[in-house]
């Protein structure tokens, strides 16, 4: 008789690690649409001040222009973001000067809803 609740005492703590590690798994999936991050819920849109906008779109450009010759490629961004972006691309000469994208923002055709464009 020990040996059988021993034993399903076991069981059910297999059955419950199972459980919970299946549960984990799910909730770190990404999306259908393949979003591993959250959505943006907009908090943040009126913590920053315009400049400090601005000097985070400049660090972010900076980081991402690869070859640092001021301007963003499909090559250095992906086509994914690239595919995004490009609308701000405003003389079509295939990249984008960081003056092109903050105009964009400005002009509504990049951002979040709630973002204000930097300044």
């Amino acid at each position: 008789m020990k040996i059988t609740s021993s034993r399903l005492g076991l069981a059910m703590s297999l059955l419950a690690l199972a459980t919970f590690v299946t549960s984990l798994s799910a909730a770190q999936t990404p999306s259908a649409t393949g979003a591993a991050r959250p959505e943006c819920s907009g908090e943040h849109a009126s913590d920053q001040s315009d400049g400090d906008r601005r000097a985070h779109a400049e660090e972010r450009f900076k980081q991402e222009d690869k070859n640092g010759d001021g301007f963003l490629t499909p090559d250095e961004v992906g086509e994914k973001r690239w595919a995004r972006i490009q609308v701000a691309d405003a003389n079509k000469d295939g990249k984008i000067s960081f003056q092109e994208l903050m105009q964009a923002f400005a002009d509504g055709k990049l951002g979040h809803k709630h973002a204000q464009p930097p300044a």
